[in-house]
């Protein structure tokens, strides 16, 4: 099964913004789809770590924070082969 290609883009200076919403976060990280955006942040509000980053202030309305969303896509790849179920 081939996997996505994912590239990180940097903000830019102009953009200083800190949280974003997910159609944002996916134009940064292209090749991220909105299915794997939603699993990701699911997996992101139930872990106490990361939990911070990710606010639903509306049942429709979700911001992400870039650097958090940075270290958990970390994480993820540094535990990939590892059993972290709770």
């Amino acid at each position: 099964m081939p996997y996505a290609k994912i590239t990180y883009l940097p903000v830019e200076n102009a953009e200083d913004a800190e949280w974003c919403d997910k159609k944002h976060l996916m134009q940064k990280w292209e090749g991220l789809t909105k299915g794997t955006l939603t699993a990701w942040l699911t997996e992101m509000r139930d872990r106490p770590e990361f939990k911070k980053g990710v606010l639903n202030p509306t049942h429709g309305l979700v911001f992400i924070n870039k650097e958090v969303f940075k270290d958990f896509v970390e994480w993820k790849e540094a535990t990939r082969y590892k059993s972290y179920k709770k």
